[in-house]
């Protein structure tokens, strides 16, 4: 009786210990890619350039008329591009909120991996486990483009997009654990970016070691809003 209660003891802490390697590994990949996640996922749309507006449908414009519009579009445009250089020449850092705690991903998003990826199960890491992983943001603060702040410490909802704020709140960000494959070598993640109450996107990142360092391999949409 001793020796199996001991034997199940000694399973319970290299349960443990493993699921804590795990743990440590996905932090310490986690923080080496964060700035490039950011980089990757986040768009300041102030900088994006306003297309060409198409005529309402139904409506045929005369010749007068598309050359009136090309000429206020014209006008727009290099309205645009004055504010364009002072936001650029704005030395104020962009916040941008994030979500503490990395969540799982559920069977749906392993669904038509391919090569290397292929072999990433959702019961590689996290079966049956609560997520215990969490971003520690204060090894990011000087970062020189943005400010990052804790979700939690804004307001609840959608008051979040709705009060005033003494800085630019550009999005909200949240990641997924990471999976890898069973060398280690291959992960993949999502992360999901609001901008507002009715605007924003998910993404599913692709990494890979190379050469003792992570990289992202390549990005894919996964929804849209």
């Amino acid at each position: 009786m001793k020796k199996t209660v001991l034997f199940l003891l000694l399973i319970a802490i290299l349960g443990c210990n493993t699921k804590k390697e795990k743990l440590q590994l996905e932090r310490k990949v986690f923080n080496e890619l964060f700035l490039e996640l950011i980089d990757s996922a986040y768009v300041d749309f102030r900088l994006m350039t306003p297309p060409y507006p198409p005529p309402p449908n139904g409506i045929i414009l005369s010749e007068k008329q598309k050359k009136e519009n090309l000429e206020n579009y014209k006008k727009f445009l290099a309205e645009f591009e004055k504010r364009k250089a002072e936001i650029e020449k704005d030395t104020t850092r962009i916040v941008l909120a994030i979500v503490e705690k990395t969540f799982p991903l559920d069977s749906s998003s392993f669904k038509n991996l391919s090569g290397n990826y292929k072999e990433i199960e959702p019961k590689s890491q996290y079966s049956g486990s609560k997520n215990e992983n969490k971003i520690d943001l204060s090894i990011f603060g000087n970062h020189k483009k943005y400010r990052f702040k804790k979700y939690s410490e804004f307001p609840k909802g959608r008051k979040i997009w709705n009060t005033n704020y003494p800085f630019e709140l550009g999005a909200v960000i949240s990641f997924s654990n990471i999976y890898f494959d069973e060398n280690k070598e291959y992960g993949i993640l999502e992360c999901g970016v609001t901008y507002g109450r009715l605007n924003g996107n998910g993404l599913k990142f692709f990494i890979k070691k190379v050469s003792g360092k992570w990289k992202i391999e390549k990005i894919e949409g996964t929804w849209i809003s």
